[in-house]
């Protein structure tokens, strides 16, 4: 595949195609986000019309979200700068394996679900509505607990605060590692907004 290199120009022609950035202020998203989210939305990677839900609900055009408040990064060299959670089909599973603690060892919620299945049998057998009670609490109802307490997750959106004003600076995932995305967010801070770095 070639590679192509867009301007500023190019990317915010691009994305004012997408019914996601309408109403939008274009000025307030970086070079960087721009190219992401174009790229995740040719190649399909996810569904950034969803990603982009989470944008739409922090500048108050979208009156709810699922996923877990915004909160600053606690640790250098993130410290200071805004973190939300973005979400797609992708990550169902993820949450799903987070609300039974999966990987930390929990069990809690596995062994409750596993208890009140038993409690709810009357025939004495593991009989299909025995497992289907199990399997609906494992999935959907696993992943409807989440999001009814806000608390689905995925991958993030990394903004920061100034003048009044969100800069939506990069996406990013958990694993990367907090030196590459800072990476990012100083190109960010050279290509678009210089002022940002200042108040870092």
């Amino acid at each position: 595949m070639e590679k192509v290199s867009l301007g500023r120009q190019e990317l915010e022609l691009l994305a004012s195609d997408l019914v996601s950035f309408s109403g939008l202020d274009m000025s307030s998203f970086s070079m960087v986000f721009l190219a992401q989210t174009l790229q995740m939305h040719f190649r399909r990677t996810i569904n950034v019309h969803r990603m982009m839900d989470e944008v739409r609900y922090l500048e108050g055009v979208k009156g709810r979200t699922n996923t877990k408040k915004s909160s600053a990064f606690n640790r250098d060299p993130l410290k200071g700068l805004m973190k939300t959670h973005f979400t797609d089909a992708k990550f169902i599973v993820k949450n799903i394996g987070v609300h039974f603690g999966v990987d930390n060892g929990g069990g809690k919620k596995l062994d409750k679900l596993i208890r009140d299945a038993v409690e709810r049998n009357t025939s004495g057998w593991v009989d299909d509505e025995f497992a289907s009670y199990i399997a609906h609490g494992m999935t959907i109802g696993a992943y409807e607990e989440r999001a009814a307490k806000q608390k689905i997750t995925g991958e993030w959106i990394v903004f920061q605060e100034y003048g009044g004003k969100k800069y939506y600076l990069t996406l990013a995932a958990h694993s990367e590692g907090d030196e590459v995305i800072y990476g990012r967010v100083l190109d960010c801070y050279e290509m678009d907004f210089p002022f940002l770095r200042a108040s870092d």
